[in-house]
């Protein structure tokens, strides 16, 4: 049973580590409870049994919090025990994913990394090293021979270990979908989702944000004369790859 990562490993990825990693949160077997004996259930008005655990509280819902979003880039945040793991945004085409390299690594290179991107994948790691930093299913199918990823140099700074400010350098991941227009919930999906301490998947008001700009991305596309920057929904937003025929290409 693998237990949840530690994702500041990262920064020491290279360390030896007998324990198995590939999941982003802990993976728990679902508990068997014995059958209730007849002496555990009460009899109805109808003289019938019935489960005295059926006559406890319900479980209350879990509260998802709002989904974080970058205030400069427009990104979406995914974190881990308060630590961001990647920030990430999505149009018709494609799903990006955006991860800052650790500032240990003093310029870093492509043949840095291992970066392997699988049809319902995606793994992320250092070369010579013994472990992924991220090894994940993706929400849905990729379209591998179209999908990349490079290094980008930002304009933002980060703090090396000698404390001078240095170029923030990401990784960026071109995801391409596989089928167009499809509204992903997240990026990658871990084996647990929605484990303590995280969740990839975006809370219901970022959901409906999402279909809102993709539909948008939509009939820009379709209707290159209009200007759609400004427009508004009445009601739910409709499904992007749906509506009115279903999106073209894909």
């Amino acid at each position: 049973m693998s237990k949840p990562i530690d994702y500041s490993r990262f920064d020491g990825i290279g360390d030896s580590d007998s324990e198995s990693e590939d999941g982003l949160h802990q993976m728990t077997s679902p508990k068997i409870l014995p059958a209730p004996s007849r002496s555990q259930h009460a009899r109805n008005n109808h003289g019938k049994y019935t489960n005295k655990n059926k006559m406890a509280k319900s479980p209350q819902p879990i509260h998802q919090a709002k989904t974080q979003k970058d205030s400069k880039t427009g990104r979406y945040i995914f974190q881990y025990n308060n630590r961001k793991i990647y920030e990430w945004d999505q149009n018709l085409e494609e799903v990006n994913i955006y991860i800052d390299v650790p500032p240990h690594l003093q310029s870093p290179k492509r043949d840095t990394f291992q970066i392997n991107i699988h049809p319902s994948r995606l793994q992320v790691g250092i070369q010579s090293h013994d472990r992924f930093f991220i090894n994940e299913p993706t929400f849905d199918k990729v379209v591998t021979k179209e999908s990349c990823w490079y290094l980008d140099e930002t304009d933002m700074k980060q703090e090396s270990e000698c404390g001078a400010l240095v170029p923030l350098v990401q990784i960026h991941i071109v995801l391409m979908k596989a089928h167009r227009g499809q509204v992903w919930d997240a990026p990658l999906i871990s084996a647990n989702e929605g484990g303590v301490g995280s969740s990839s998947v975006v809370d219901p008001s970022t959901m409906e944000e999402i279909r809102r700009d993709m539909m948008l991305e939509r009939f820009q596309e379709e209707n290159p004369s209009f200007d759609f920057r400004n427009a508004k929904f009445n009601g739910e937003v409709p499904n992007p790859r749906e509506f009115m025929g279903g999106v073209q290409y894909r």
